[in-house]
């Protein structure tokens, strides 16, 4: 009896301990998978403090960035003011610009009849100031060939004894407001034999000396005075006096007079109570002419 009891009571301890021990095992592999989970959740914790560690820098980041941008903002709105000064200025600018612009418009409307005139005026002083100059190269190129034919007409008659002297020469183109005592340049030259004449001076240097006739003629114009005088040495040797009322007019004389070499001859207008100021001596129809008559 106690043998089967104690059997029975050593059963069941065994029993019990392989119960309790399967239980173990069982806790154990409870309590293995439980640290297992742990772990995963250890590591699953240290990766999101490291993901909350990273997402707080970011937003520290951000949060700069976002400081910095306000202040780009805070720039950026200035300097849209400040353009928005600038476009209003620039805009009152351009209404100014207009309104002057209509009142220069205005202005050229009213005085566009003055500016036609004087622009008129300017072009025909051009063409007024050209026409003069190629006039007068047209009488320089006259003056030079009849030098030049002077010159060939000397070098055939240079063998001959009796010297060949004499001029004649008229004027240009008309002359208008002379002055007292103004020198008469007849500028177109016909004849220089010698080439005691200038053309350039209106004035006959002697360089034969011998006895010499000069003669003038000049015409004026319907109700002006005009008197000249042929001078020798300036001296006065002859006067010529043109006036009408309603017509043209003209005067004429001549004077022989006895040279030597240096002496100079020349017409000019004479200072008198005539007033010839205004006086027009017309192209052609005034001459001027003078000759050797014997050395």
């Amino acid at each position: 009896m106690n043998s089967n009891f104690n059997f029975a009571i050593i059963a069941l301890l065994c029993t019990c301990f392989l119960g309790v021990h399967a239980e173990i095992s069982q806790t154990d592999g409870e309590v293995a998978k439980l640290w297992k989970e742990l772990n995963e959740l250890k590591a699953v914790l240290t990766e999101n403090r490291l993901d909350l560690f990273n997402t707080r820098r970011e937003l520290e980041g951000t949060k700069d960035v976002l400081a910095e941008t306000r202040v780009r903002l805070e720039i950026m709105e200035e300097k849209e003011e400040k353009s928005t000064e600038t476009l209003i200025e620039t805009r009152r600018d351009l209404f100014r610009t207009q309104r002057d612009l209509t009142e220069t418009k205005k202005l050229v409307e009213r005085n566009k009849g003055l500016f036609d005139v004087i622009h008129t005026t300017n072009n025909q002083k051009r063409l007024l100031d050209s026409t003069d100059v190629l006039h007068q190269v047209q009488v320089d190129v006259q003056n030079l060939k009849a030098n030049l034919a002077t010159v060939q007409s000397q070098v055939k008659t240079s063998n001959s004894q009796t010297p060949r002297i004499g001029f004649t020469s008229v004027i240009s183109k008309d002359v208008v407001n002379l002055g007292d005592d103004q020198i008469i340049r007849f500028d177109r030259v016909y004849t220089n034999e010698g080439s005691d004449y200038n053309g350039q001076t209106g004035i006959f240097t002697c360089e034969i000396p011998g006895l010499y006739v000069f003669y003038v003629h000049t015409l004026a114009e319907p109700g002006k005075n005009l008197e000249t005088v042929i001078s020798k040495n300036l001296q006065t040797m002859a006067v010529t006096y043109a006036y009408d009322k309603e017509a043209f007019s003209s005067g004429s004389n001549m004077a022989v007079m006895t040279l030597q070499s240096g002496d100079t001859v020349l017409v000019r207008s004479r200072g008198s109570a005539h007033a010839h100021n205004g006086s027009v001596i017309d192209f052609w129809y005034t001459s001027f002419s003078g000759f050797l008559i014997a050395p």
